[in-house]
């Protein structure tokens, strides 16, 4: 029943690091996964995407899309089956670009439960399965 934590600095365009904390190893479906934006990304890159994934078992995806105000989340296994959870949330229209931004999902028994941006839950746009 050990915690997993991983954290990867820099791990695409955009993206000053993210990282995922699964509170107990053996419920791979139970956790958070950060994402912390550089300064300006929002601007320079759309979408923006930050992953995790550990084949065959897991994987998390959210797409973070500027233009149409949106940040869509899928989490599943990483064997190429449909995503268990998708959600997608409303952008906040005015963000200060110049600051980084935190986004965090939570999910728990393989469903998404909710995305905060900046410690502020965001809306739901639609639930899917």
């Amino acid at each position: 029943m050990a915690e997993i934590k991983s954290r990867e600095d820099k791990p695409l365009p955009g993206i000053e690091y993210s990282e995922i904390r699964i509170p107990d190893e053996d419920n791979l479906g139970n956790g958070i996964f950060t994402t912390v934006l550089e300064p300006k990304a929002l601007a320079k890159i759309n979408p923006l995407l930050s992953s995790i994934s550990n084949e065959p078992v897991f994987q998390l995806l959210v797409s973070i899309n500027a233009a149409e105000h949106e940040i869509t989340v899928l989490l599943g296994k990483a064997d190429k089956s449909p995503a268990t959870s998708r959600e997608v949330f409303v952008l906040p229209k005015k963000l200060d670009d110049s600051k980084t931004h935190q986004v965090n999902v939570v999910f728990k028994d393989w469903k998404i439960t909710g995305l905060k941006m900046d410690g502020d839950d965001l809306e739901r746009v639609t639930a899917c399965q």
